[in-house]
């Protein structure tokens, strides 16, 4: 399995998460029952279900302070899933380039949502890049 499609299993999880609100851990098991995995892919999914829930409240600031007239709440939970993986990705992953995050963050949000998703958590994603002088 691909790291592309690994990243989309994680959005994937994100969102349940988002819907179950209950311990990750437990989740975790049960998901990859149902979508088997390598070893190699498990590791970079639970790095980045890991990282992202430990640093949620920093990713969530980060992405509400690129909001206008908006609030993290009203965002679709699909879009919220990609966005929260990708500024995960962007910056806690040096193994990953910015560029790549954010093109596969548009990627899906484009598959999973619509069009303007993609140009949406583009715009987020740039902003944050742009302000925080990350490469």
């Amino acid at each position: 399995m691909s790291r592309k499609k690994t990243r989309e299993l994680v959005v994937q999880f994100l969102f349940l998460l988002q819907m179950r609100k209950e311990d990750y851990t437990g989740l975790m098991e049960d998901f990859f029952e149902q979508n088997p995995m390598q070893e190699e892919d498990k590791e970079f999914f639970r790095e980045n279900i890991e990282g992202t829930v430990k640093n949620l409240d920093r990713i969530d600031e980060l992405i509400s302070g690129k909001l206008k007239n908006w609030t993290i709440d009203r965002i679709p939970g699909v879009d919220l899933a990609v966005l929260r993986n990708a500024v995960y990705e962007i910056l806690y992953r040096d193994d990953i380039p910015v560029k790549v995050s954010i093109n596969e963050a548009v990627e899906l949000a484009k598959k999973y949502s619509d069009e303007e998703s993609g140009v949406f958590v583009n715009g987020i994603l740039g902003n944050l890049v742009r302000e925080h002088n990350m490469q």
